[in-house]
């Protein structure tokens, strides 16, 4: 079973890798500044799962309330498993992790963007217990910044 922790500065570049891996190029010392802007921010977690002595997942959760009724929840920012380790319990351990904070943080649910081609993503929220609500709609306001991995 992997081991979930809190993502630490040390292991920016093994999260780099994951996040290339869900389409989101990604350098070390970027990753080091998004860690450092979640923290300071406050609300924001970062979990990963070692596997065989390395970062071979991630899941990435803020926390928001609602406007439209009462409550706070949290949404899952980012979930990857590297592709050497998936099914293996990884991303099935980093939901519990970010259950479990939902839960500490007096959130009532959970929520998550999925782009329409990560069809197995899908198959795999659906198994954990999540639904299919709506669609997203995205408008960049800056044509330089709309990549694929923007509509994930």
């Amino acid at each position: 079973m992997p081991a979930i922790r809190p993502a630490v500065v040390a292991d920016a570049a093994q999260i780099a890798e994951l996040l290339v891996q869900l389409g989101y190029p990604s350098t070390p010392e970027a990753v080091q500044v998004r860690l450092a802007n979640l923290e300071r921010a406050g609300g924001y977690a970062c979990f990963v799962a070692d596997w065989q002595g390395r970062v071979a997942g991630l899941i990435a959760l803020a926390r928001d309330w609602y406007i439209e009724k009462d409550g706070a929840y949290v949404r899952i920012v980012a979930l990857v498993v590297d592709e050497a380790a998936r099914g293996q319990g990884l991303g099935r351990a980093l939901l519990a992790q970010a259950e479990c904070w939902a839960r500490d943080n007096d959130a009532g649910s959970v929520l998550l963007n999925s782009g329409d081609h990560r069809g197995e993503a899908h198959a795999f929220y659906r198994h954990h217990g999540y639904r299919s609500t709506g669609l997203r709609f995205v408008k960049p306001l800056d044509p330089a910044t709309d990549t694929p991995a923007s509509h994930s």
